[in-house]
């Protein structure tokens, strides 16, 4: 009987730990998704924002579109689009397969990956003309 026990919690370890340790999948960002941030804008000595800023004003809400066209594994790419400029992204989704670190034309993005249709962000750039941070969230939309 004692044998019988001490084999069974054996298996229920060996099966249970099993399950801890397995993998969880890397998630697929391919898809349009709708971006709504706040964002502050600082211009340097009263210059216009730069050529790919997407915000105008010190205080702004800004509604964008992130196409996410190809992802390989980690690897991500995609294009951001407003009403102010449309730019090249690329990105790595981290090792936890949660966070995402993107770079644009002229800054970057920290993420959090919510859910399957739902993404976290702060974005920041410093540039020549201006520098802007903003917090996101994103929706996909397909």
């Amino acid at each position: 009987m004692k044998k019988m026990l001490l084999c069974l919690t054996l298996l229920v370890f060996v099966f249970g730990t099993g399950v801890c340790f397995a993998e969880a999948a890397i998630p697929n960002l391919v898809g349009t998704w709708n971006v709504k941030s706040e964002a502050a804008l600082l211009t340097k000595e009263g210059n216009a924002p730069g050529e790919w800023t997407h915000h105008t004003n010190e205080f702004s809400i800004l509604n964008a579109e992130l196409t996410i066209t190809r992802q390989q594994g980690r690897v991500v790419y995609g294009t951001f689009k407003s009403k102010m400029a449309t730019e090249n992204m690329a990105g790595v989704i981290g090792w936890d397969n949660k966070t995402l670190y993107m770079v644009d034309q002229d800054g970057y993005t920290d993420a959090t990956i919510v859910s399957k249709d739902k993404i976290t962000s702060v974005y920041r750039h410093v540039g020549a003309k201006d520098a802007v941070v903003a917090a996101g969230v994103w929706t996909r939309v397909k």
